[in-house]
């Protein structure tokens, strides 16, 4: 036989991991590539090692030449200006204005030493739009910084003979430019993702919250309050015997209520919950709203369930629901119209199933609807199902009906 209190395990652990709704991760809309788990500065060292080979090798490709200077160097003089604009790019995200310090100062000495470096000039206008795009430090000082160099080299360049014209400075300039408002555009966009990230983590936090209030309120209201009813009932049992039964019961009640908690606690940790008997998740939630009819039947509560032969069959969502509401609604006629006997009813037709509980509250207000009956309304909403609950002719009457394969609406958008 089955721990009543394994079962209660094992509800409250499908119930946290399979029916909570997932916050949707705005990251996951990202292009995945393979080299992705890579320290940035890895990354970027591949790509400064790709473009400086790629200005080794004698492709015929045009450079990037700003001052037209031809002069002979030693022949060392190019692999080291190639590679300090190339192989500076390794910093480019984690340092954007050191990578840019660097990359400005080999291309500069190129200019003036009249070496043409062929493709590693590139390596400016991507040493540009990193520092637009990354830099966080003192980006105001450091940009008004470069375009006074960049003046300077100008000057240099017309004193070393350079056969340019002003024009070509400020068109080169303009070119420039280019590299730095595309830079200063991703750098909007990536700053528009890390809002909307912190807004889903912050959304996921409120969400996480809400869930446990909700949980830690069925549990410890629905417990509480049969242990009160039981505590009252026992004032005016004059038998010892029966007493005793009604006092054992009542720690039962609470022991079981300790058990939920633990194994909420439990789910919430990621700590896995095993039945001693072997039962799956889906065969130890397939009978919860029996099991509460008979935990309370076992109490000397009047409730009964009138539900068909076979079964209807759920999905484990739709089971963990159909007793959270079933427990709320057992506990509002507890609390509101004790000793009153409530009458459950279980029906599945059509791909659907439906709960219905009625219990008799006669002339009483039933009032307005608390933390309960939107606990209640809150998970059927989740399974896109419907829930109605008020009052009717002396009677207040809870109706739920879902797809018996229902999911949680977060499921099916991941």
């Amino acid at each position: 036989m089955t721990d009543p209190s394994s079962r209660a395990a094992d509800r409250t652990s499908a119930e946290t991991t399979s029916s909570r709704p997932l916050a949707r991760d705005p990251r996951q809309r990202r292009v995945r590539v393979p080299w992705a788990h890579l320290p940035v500065a890895a990354q970027d060292a591949a790509g400064g090692i790709v473009l400086f080979v790629l200005a080794l090798l004698p492709l015929g490709v045009a450079g990037v030449e700003l001052g037209e200077l031809h002069h002979y160097v030693a022949p060392w003089v190019p692999p080291v200006l190639i590679a300090g604009q190339t192989l500076a790019l390794t910093l480019r995200r984690v340092a954007p204005g050191t990578a840019l310090a660097v990359v400005g100062v080999a291309f500069a000495a190129a200019q003036l030493a009249g070496v043409s470096t062929g493709l590693a000039g590139l390596g400016l206008f991507v040493a540009i739009y990193s520092f637009a795009a990354y830099g966080q430090k003192r980006r105001r000082t450091i940009s008004v910084a470069a375009v006074a160099c960049y003046a300077l080299l100008a000057v240099a360049l017309h004193a070393e003979g350079s056969p340019e014209r002003p024009l070509d400075w400020v068109t080169f300039f303009l070119v420039l430019t280019t590299p730095w408002f595309v830079g200063l555009l991703v750098r909007r966009r990536l700053a528009e993702q890390a809002a909307r990230e912190a807004e889903a983590a912050s959304e996921a936090v409120r969400e996480s919250r809400n869930l446990l209030a909700r949980d830690l309120h069925d549990i410890v209201t629905h417990h509480v309050t049969a242990m009160v009813v039981q505590a009252d009932s026992a004032a005016y049992v004059d038998d010892e015997s029966e007493r005793a039964q009604t006092l054992a019961s009542i720690g039962a009640t609470g022991r079981r209520a300790l058990q939920e908690l633990r194994s909420l606690l439990g789910a919430l940790e990621q700590t896995p919950t095993s039945d001693p008997g072997g039962r799956s998740s889906r065969d130890a939630v397939a009978e919860t709203v029996a099991d509460l009819v008979a935990e309370a039947q076992q109490r000397g509560y009047p409730v009964t369930l009138d539900e068909p032969a076979p079964r209807p069959v759920v999905s484990d969502e739709v089971s963990v629901t159909l007793y959270r509401i079933a427990q709320e609604a057992l506990t509002n006629a507890m609390k509101h119209s004790p000793g009153t006997p409530v009458a459950m009813s279980l029906t599945g037709s059509d791909g659907r199933v439906e709960l219905r509980v009625v219990n008799e509250i006669g002339g009483q207000d039933p009032g307005v609807a608390g933390r309960g009956r939107r606990n209640m309304a809150d998970r059927a909403a989740l399974l896109g199902g419907r829930l109605d609950a008020g009052a009717a002719d002396g009677r207040f009457v809870v109706t739920a009906s879902f797809a018996a394969d229902a999911r949680t609406r977060w499921e099916g958008a991941r």
